[in-house]
C-alpha cells in the first residue's frame, strides 16, 4: 500500500470525511468536512466517492514525500501547491510522481484548504470515520511533522479532465446565510431582528462553532430549557444573546434555545469566513 510521509506540518491540518453518522443518539457529532462543496469537488476530480477521506488545512503549511505515484487535487481556500518546487493550479487534478515533494501553503484569503489524494487517506477508523472531532477529540490525531498516511485504492471512478479556475475561495467581507426560523423562535421577542440587522464573526470560532456578535437576541423566558437535540447550522443563543451557528463538530444536545438554522449551502460560506466577516441572514424558503 503507497503512503506519504510529512516532513513539516504547521497549524490545524486534520482529516475529514463524511463523518460519523448515525450515532447522535450516544452523543457522538457527525464531524466531517466543513466546507462539503470544497471537500466533494475535490474528491470528484481525482475520482473518489464524494465522502472519501482528505486533508482539511485550517490556513496551515505542510509538506510531505510520496513513495509511489499520486494525482491530487487542492481546492477551497487559495493556497500554494508546489510540486518539487513548482507550482501547480488548485481546483484540477494534478499527476504527482514517484518519491516527489508535495508543499501546500496557505494565502491570505478565506480559512479551509482541502487535499484529495486519489484513493481516499486512511487515518484511525473510529465509528465509520477517519475524521477529527474537535470536540470530542476522537479519530485521527491533527497531523504533525513525522506523520504517516496510507493511501488506500477504493476509488469511483475515472479522473476528472475538469478545471474551475474561478472555485478557489476568496475571502468575503460580507456574507448572506440562508436560515430557517426554528421552533424556538417564537419564544424571542425581537426574533426579527436576527433577519434585519447585521452581526460579524468572532475570534471565539471553530469546528465546533461559529460565534457572532451584534445585536441582542431576548429570549423571553427566565426559566431554563431541558436540554434537547441539535444539528449542524443550529443558531443557538446563549445568555449573552449573541449568535453561536453550530459547526460539524458541535454537541449533540444544548440548553439554550435554537432560534433558526443555517442552510447546509451556506454553512459552505461561514466555513470560510475569517474573523471580522459580516453576516447577515435571509429567510430561507
Amino acid at each position: 500500500m503507497s503512503s506519504i510521509s510529512f516532513s513539516e506540518a504547521a497549524g490545524f491540518i486534520t482529516l475529514q470525511d463524511q463523518g460519523r453518522i448515525g450515532f447522535a443518539n450516544i452523543a457522538v457529532p457527525t464531524s466531517g468536512a466543513f466546507d462539503q462543496s470544497a471537500h466533494h469537488l475535490g474528491n470528484r476530480l481525482v475520482g473518489n466517492f464524494p465522502g472519501a477521506c482528505s486533508i482539511e488545512s485550517l490556513r496551515g503549511s505542510f509538506k510531505f514525500l510520496t513513495d509511489t505515484d499520486l494525482v491530487i487535487s487542492v481546492t477551497g481556500a487559495a493556497a500554494s501547491v508546489q510540486i518539487n518546487g513548482r507550482e501547480h493550479e488548485m481546483s484540477r487534478a494534478i499527476f504527482v510522481a514517484a518519491n516527489s515533494t508535495v508543499a501546500i501553503r496557505p494565502g491570505n484569503q478565506g480559512l479551509r484548504t482541502y487535499l484529495a489524494i486519489r484513493g481516499s487517506i486512511l487515518g484511525n477508523l473510529v465509528m465509520g470515520s477517519h475524521s477529527y472531532d474537535e470536540l470530542s477529540q476522537i479519530g485521527t490525531p491533527p497531523i504533525k511533522a513525522g506523520d504517516q498516511l496510507s493511501i488506500s485504492n477504493q476509488v469511483a471512478g475515472s479522473i476528472s479532465g475538469d478545471y474551475f479556475p474561478n472555485f478557489a475561495v476568496s475571502g468575503q467581507a460580507e456574507i448572506q446565510l440562508d436560515a430557517k426560523p426554528a421552533p424556538r423562535w417564537s419564544g424571542f421577542s425581537n426574533g426579527q431582528t436576527l433577519f434585519e440587522t447585521e452581526y460579524q464573526v468572532t475570534e471565539s470560532s471553530n469546528r465546533v462553532g461559529m460565534r457572532l456578535s451584534g445585536p441582542e437576541l431576548i429570549w423571553n423566558s427566565k426559566e431554563r430549557l431541558a436540554s434537547e437535540g441539535v444539528i449542524t447550522g443550529a443558531i443557538q443563543i446563549p445568555v449573552d444573546g449573541m449568535p453561536l451557528i453550530f459547526g460539524p463538530d458541535h454537541p449533540t444536545t444544548g440548553g439554550y434555545p435554537v432560534i433558526a438554522v443555517v442552510s447546509r449551502h451556506s454553512l459552505n460560506l461561514l466555513a470560510q469566513s475569517e474573523p471580522g466577516t459580516k453576516v447577515r441572514f435571509r429567510k430561507a424558503r
